[in-house]
């Protein structure tokens, strides 16, 4: 089944419920804490997305992204480059190949190329 997106008017970024549901449980585990969203420049594609936890926000006015208990802070100097990005969180099911949990990023195909890894991208 897929997971249906989180609507957020004006967000940069997409999250899927997936997504939300895993970070939810990460801050549970560590309270008081939020997620820090950027690029990061190497990889085989040129940027590395990252996804941090992070005590506190040190940007100054910078777009944030909440559901619930979790906030997600894109990190204002690496906006630009993530702008359509979607944060998925795929569970291992072996039956289709897939033999690990983690957090895929997906570009939007208008603004960035990926690589085959989900971590590492170009921009346009």
């Amino acid at each position: 089944m897929k997971s249906v997106l989180s609507v957020i008017r004006n967000s940069p970024i997409k999250v899927t419920n997936n997504a939300w549901q895993k970070m939810s449980d990460i801050i549970k585990k560590n309270k008081n804490k939020m997620f820090l969203f950027s690029a990061d420049s190497g990889g085989c594609n040129g940027f590395n997305y990252k996804l941090e936890i992070i005590e506190k926000n040190n940007f100054n006015k910078p777009s944030i992204i909440k559901n619930q208990d979790v906030n997600i802070i894109i990190d204002p100097f690496t906006e630009m480059h993530l702008i359509g990005t979607k944060i998925d969180y795929i569970k291992e099911d072996y039956s289709k190949g897939i033999f690990e949990n983690k957090f895929k990023f997906i570009p939007d195909k208008r603004y960035a190329y990926s690589c085959g890894c989900g971590k590492s991208f170009t921009i346009k």
